[in-house]
């Protein structure tokens, strides 16, 4: 008979909260599994520390992610600045800045995290497992983070860089290419066209719904676009992109 899924598990912590089910869940072998599928030598219990969401934290009292996601912060900016000082010796600052930003973001991360499956990894409260807060875009850049720390704890430098830096160009293929400034800077595009034109700024609205934000764009008192996204960073920056492709304004 094959073994429940994690959040099997978390389910019945959830319904019978008892020490068992929580050493259950923390000692959970798929955590032992994607150990091995990338062959990290963390030890299980340092990783599922990265995993542990802080609403998991406040309701088992357990330590939680955040002290490691601050530190992953860190190892990742100079993991993919490192990058493009390798790939573009030659470029200005600003150029490099605005590339890095939009690598290191929120979207970019989460869609790494999503590409390893994270998500089937990541403790939350019971509340938070209803909304499925595993899903979200900030909880999974921010365990990606939490991740990276642990792998550079305990292999260092070289390793959480590969580590890194492949599964990157396998989710996002096209992350270091310097086009993808055109789309990421759209927002301030946007910004300089709407100046020329109306002499005032473009302004945003987002309206909290169940499935993430309705995000709205108005320039020049005028709602152009509208969409419902993960975040409203993304709301606005997509809203942004395609007002200049359409020039809605």
């Amino acid at each position: 008979m094959s073994q429940l899924r994690l959040h099997d598990v978390l389910l019945q912590l959830f319904s019978e909260r008892n020490s068992q089910n929580l050493c259950a869940c923390l000692e959970h072998r798929d955590y032992k599994s994607f150990l091995s599928l990338h062959s990290l030598a963390v030890p299980t219990q340092d990783l599922v520390l990265a995993f542990t969401h802080t609403s998991f934290s406040h309701e088992y009292e357990v330590p939680h992610q955040e002290l490691s996601e601050f530190f992953g912060d860190a190892v990742v900016q100079l993991i993919v600045t490192t990058e493009l000082m390798k790939l573009y010796p030659n470029e200005n600052e600003g150029k490099l800045s605005k590339l890095r930003s939009s690598i290191v973001n929120e979207q970019t991360l989460a869609k790494i995290a999503s590409y390893l499956k994270l998500q089937e990894l990541i403790l939350v409260g019971r509340g938070e497992y209803k909304k499925e807060l595993y899903l979200q875009d900030t909880v999974l850049s921010d365990t990606l983070e939490a991740l990276i720390a642990k792998i550079y704890s305990h292999h260092g430098m070289e390793v959480a860089s590969g580590r890194f830096l492949s599964w990157l160009s396998q989710s996002v293929p096209e992350a270091f290419k310097m086009d993808n400034l055109e789309t990421y800077d759209a927002k301030s595009k946007l910004q300089e066209a709407t100046l020329a034109k109306y002499k005032t700024l473009p302004r945003y609205s987002a309206d909290t719904l169940t499935e993430g934000f309705l995000v709205k764009l108005w320039v020049n008192e005028d709602m152009v676009s509208e969409g419902v996204f993960n975040s409203k960073k993304i709301g606005e920056r997509e809203l942004a992109r395609k007002a200049l492709e359409n020039k809605e304004f």
